[in-house]
């Protein structure tokens, strides 16, 4: 029994240290993968929804932790229990959720630019490529905004040649390039 509190500890630290990471911008894979995703609108993520949850798997396993000890265990396995009610209600209602959250989680400043900027089309581009990316690169990346978006930059340069006009056919640089140029 202890093998699994402390696994499950173990795992609930991990999960709430890496979305304390996507809160700061630090890390920014999830908020990415919502970019791949088709449909007629984004699903945007919400980054205080994972960290309640696992703040709660936390606290439940700490009352658990400190149950030998005190009397402390009842208020944090209830804490706990509470915030497990708060998010599973919030994933059950998603889109309250969303317009309550914008109000009361900020998203990172890169994550506001990035949207700005780009086009839907654009975002989706850059999310499959952060796939392709090495693992490095990819830490280079989140520690550095500067560098992301520079990255970003030819990412979207990458897709103006394969939009669609709206006359239908899909532009092609291939006017630019001429047989005689290659060796």
């Amino acid at each position: 029994m202890n093998a699994l509190l402390i696994l499950v500890t173990a795992a609930s630290f991990f999960f709430l240290l890496r979305s304390t990471l996507v809160m700061l911008g630090l890390l920014k894979e999830p908020l990415l993968r919502t970019f791949e995703q088709y449909g007629p609108s984004e699903r945007p993520y919400l980054v205080a929804l994972p960290f309640l949850t696992w703040l709660s798997i936390f606290m439940f396993s700490g009352g658990l932790w400190v149950s030998r000890y005190s009397q402390f265990s009842f208020v944090l396995s209830f804490i706990g229990f509470i915030l497990a009610f708060i998010a599973a209600m919030a994933y059950n209602y998603y889109e309250q959720t969303e317009r309550l959250h914008n109000r009361l989680v900020p998203f990172p400043l890169w994550y506001h630019e990035l949207r700005e900027r780009t086009t839907r089309y654009e975002r989706r581009r850059i999310a499959y490529m952060w796939l392709l990316l090495p693992f490095r690169t990819r830490l280079t990346y989140n520690s550095s905004d500067k560098l992301f978006f520079i990255w970003a930059d030819f990412v979207i340069m990458g897709t103006i040649r394969e939009e669609v006009d709206e006359a239908g056919p899909i532009r092609d640089a291939g006017y630019m390039f001429r047989d005689d140029w290659v060796t």
